[in-house]
């Protein structure tokens, strides 16, 4: 069962971009690196001017991988750097996701590196009625994903499930995030200003949906800042 780790940072005044980058680049990120059952790890920043700032992702063979050691242990060895900069963060947030299959083939056919992701993703995050859960998906796979993926620049499509979320910092918000989470790559964000791209987000089907199931919708859009190869 595949997952994803999805990490949202906003460093605050108290955490300079330097330090930020320094110790993600050259300590937190490497340390995971040899860890049985993270494929994928990428690095991203906010193309849309909002917070957080900066966002992160693993992709999981399992995400029970994150519940034993050696992942584990990582939070009883730390540095006394990675102590202190946890500690002066404004946000942390760490969201744990179950892969919804299907994955909607990338536009590069299988010459795609999914672990060199496309520059720029949509993080769309919705909280459906569990009574719309079923007609959201089946609106999702037969209508909208199909839909966006004729947008200029489009290059795959990923859908999942929220499993567990945790958030630290004087800017953590209560409350638990919207349990579905689609991820979108794209070469671009003009594709969002493309034709085919606003007739996937004005359909009856969709309007029909925002009256009887949805309770809550929000777009986040990241630009890729870096990606690491297993050593």
């Amino acid at each position: 069962m595949a997952g994803l780790l999805f990490v949202l940072c906003e460093p605050g005044p108290a955490v300079s971009e330097e330090e930020l980058n320094d110790w993600l680049d050259n300590e937190h990120i490497p340390l995971r690196l040899p860890i049985p059952g993270f494929q994928s790890w990428s690095r991203w920043a906010a193309a849309d001017g909002a917070k957080p700032t900066y966002a992160s992702f693993y992709d999981l063979s399992d995400p029970s991988v994150l519940t034993e050691p050696p992942y584990t242990d990582l939070a009883t060895t730390r540095s006394e750097r990675e102590a202190s900069i946890l500690s002066r963060f404004a946000l942390l947030e760490r969201r744990t996701y179950t892969l919804r299959e299907p994955v909607y083939p990338p536009a590069a056919g299988p010459a795609y590196d999914p672990t060199k992701p496309g520059p720029f993703i949509s993080v769309v995050e919705i909280a459906v009625k569990p009574e719309g859960q079923d007609e959201f998906d089946r609106w999702y796979e037969e209508e909208h994903i199909p839909m966006i993926a004729k947008a200029p620049g489009w290059l795959r499509s990923r859908r999942f499930v929220l499993e567990d979320a945790g958030a630290v910092g004087p800017e953590a918000k209560e409350g638990r995030p919207p349990r579905n989470l689609a991820v979108h790559e794209w070469e671009s964000p003009a594709a969002f200003e493309s034709a085919e791209f606003k007739a996937a987000v004005s359909t009856p089907w969709m309007a029909k949906l925002r009256e009887t199931a949805l309770v809550e919708a929000r777009r986040r859009v990241f630009k890729f800042v870096r990606s690491w190869d297993r050593e």
